[in-house]
Order: C-alpha cells, then sequence, then structure tokens
C-alpha cells in the first residue's frame, strides 16, 4: 500500500477557524498550547462563497474540497465520508467539506523537509515548517521548497484499511491557546496523508496546484 503527503500549492483562498468564531473541543488537546483542538460542529469560514476551484487551502491552513469534488470522491469509493460542510459567519452551509481525518498517523520516526521552531515542549506535536532554499529574484533563481520525506514503522493493514486519508501527528506551524500582547488564539494543523487510490482520483479530476510527496512504511 502507497500512501502520499498532499502539499497545497497555490495562493491560499479566504479565512477559516479561529478568527472566524469556530468553536474547539480539547479533550484529547496539549493542556497548553492547545494542539490538537477539534473542532466542534462546522468549520466556520469567511470569504471563500464565490471560489469555483475542486481543492484550495484557506490562510489559515484548513483544507477544503468542493460539494462537486466530493461527491465524485464517493462515486469513485474513496473512503471520504462523514465530513462536514463548511460555513459562513451567518451559519449558512456553503458547497465546501472540510478535508479533516478523524484517524491520525503516529509520530514518523523520520522526517526530511522539515524544520523545528519554537516547538511546544509539552506535546511537541507543532513547531514544524517546511524547510526552504531561499532564492535570488534579480538573478532569476526561484525559492525551493524541499521535498518531504516522512519514515514510519510497521502499521497495521486494518489500521490502514479504514480510510483513504489520515492526518499526520505533526502539526505546521505554532499553537498559542492563550493569546498574549500580539499573539492570537490559533491551533496549528496537521499535514494531510492519503492513499495512493486517493491520489490518483484527484489526478483523474485534473486538481491543480497539488504536490505529492510519498512516504516510507
Amino acid at each position: 500500500m502507497k500512501f502520499f503527503i498532499v502539499t497545497y500549492t497555490g495562493k491560499p483562498l479566504g479565512e477559516s477557524g479561529e478568527n472566524c468564531g469556530t468553536e474547539y473541543t480539547f479533550e484529547s488537546a496539549c493542556i497548553v498550547c492547545g494542539t490538537g483542538a477539534k473542532i466542534h460542529g462546522h468549520l466556520k469560514t469567511k470569504k471563500i462563497s464565490k471560489i469555483k476551484k475542486g481543492l484550495f487551502q484557506t490562510v489559515d491552513g484548513d483544507n477544503l474540497i468542493s460539494e462537486n469534488l466530493y461527491s465524485k470522491l464517493r462515486k469513485k469509493k474513496i473512503q471520504i465520508d462523514n465530513l462536514n460542510k463548511v460555513i459562513d459567519s451567518q451559519n449558512n452551509k456553503l458547497p465546501f467539506y472540510h478535508l479533516y481525518s478523524n484517524y491520525c498517523f503516529p509520530k514518523a520516526i523520520v522526517t526530511k523537509g522539515l524544520l523545528v521552531e519554537n516547538q511546544c515542549q509539552t506535546c511537541k506535536r507543532n513547531g514544524y515548517f517546511n524547510s526552504i532554499i531561499i532564492g535570488n529574484l534579480e538573478r532569476g533563481i526561484p525559492t525551493k521548497v524541499i521535498p518531504l520525506k516522512m519514515v514510519y514503522g510497521k502499521l497495521n493493514l486494518v489500521f490502514l484499511n479504514q480510510s483513504d486519508f489520515f492526518n499526520s501527528w505533526e502539526h505546521m506551524g505554532l499553537s498559542n491557546r492563550n493569546p498574549s500582547g500580539n499573539t492570537v488564539i490559533r491551533y496549528a494543523r496537521p499535514l494531510l496523508i492519503v492513499s495512493e487510490r486517493f491520489k490518483i482520483a484527484l489526478e483523474e479530476e485534473n486538481i491543480d496546484n497539488v504536490k505529492f510527496d510519498a512516504i516510507t512504511i
């Protein structure tokens, strides 16, 4: 079985999550930073109602898919059930689903292409950032994002067969449960890990601005 990390490479669109009034629960979250907080109800969003893309990421790091793509994936028998539609500030449901899994991979035993900064020392699940090589605009050298490489130990087939997409244990960016000074409430988001079946389905639907990095199990 092959699995891949999906990275959205396009321009982030719209807003979502904490600054939009989304409610969170903290039963399985870090008591210090809040990493692992889960949405209670529906993800609230702003400025996405006119977006026409099948898959995109908001400026807050949430992955959304269109109602149309969701229907096509289900017809292809991709295990993507139980996604919640997102809502606007007036609690109206929008034609997009929050692509977030109830299943989580364990911590990778090897990670490359990620660096760690200002990580919470209680949970050590946040503070992950993409490694990049800074380019030179004057010389026409673009900034390069280092490909991700994540290696896992043996995983149970029952676990892997229960879904076609998973969250990573590692969470990107910083979390802050209690605002102070210039900091605001924010909960770091996990990476999105998908099966080869999911990858092929996205490619068949010509979803743009996504790249896939194979993981090793």
